[in-house]
């Protein structure tokens, strides 16, 4: 008996983000103790694309920053959210956001932003990126969507 294997549905925002994931293990790697704003920046958009391949997944488009707030957040007392997103992922989002903006643009090459606060910063993104793709990753394979790519 032969059994029928069900080819995965490609996803281009898992594709676009797991390749934003093998830059950064390339900027990592050679440049270990440099370039922490673009490192930050490139770990948002990891996540970023996360989150629009789970939107896409519900038939909703993620266009803007201001298009997520909206979409993700109650429209008033027992309304809910187009895009229903666990709390604390799209908290973790959102920090992961801010840290992105900040690191691009919040004085960084200033002497009060030091290089421990740099570090701290892709850290953190880190951490919010591996929570936003653990709660979005398994829900994507279990629609048969595949998350990996080979570059």
């Amino acid at each position: 008996m032969s059994e029928s294997v069900q080819s995965k549905t490609v996803c281009n925002f898992c594709k676009q983000a797991v390749s934003n994931e093998n830059f950064l293990v390339v900027v990592e790697a050679n440049s270990p103790s440099e370039f922490y704003d673009w490192k930050t920046t490139i770990v948002f958009y990891c996540g970023l694309h996360y989150m629009k391949s789970y939107a896409n997944t519900k038939g909703i488009n993620l266009e803007s920053h201001s298009d997520f707030n909206e979409k993700t957040k109650s429209q008033g007392i027992g309304e809910r959210p187009e895009l229903i997103i666990d709390g604390k992922i799209r908290t973790d989002y959102l920090n992961l956001r801010q840290l992105s903006y900040n690191s691009r643009y919040d004085g960084y090459f200033s002497s009060k932003i030091g290089k421990t606060l740099r570090k701290g910063r892709l850290k953190d993104s880190k951490e919010y990126l591996s929570n936003i793709k653990g709660w979005i990753v398994p829900k994507l394979e279990r629609e048969n969507i595949q998350t990996s790519y080979s570059f």
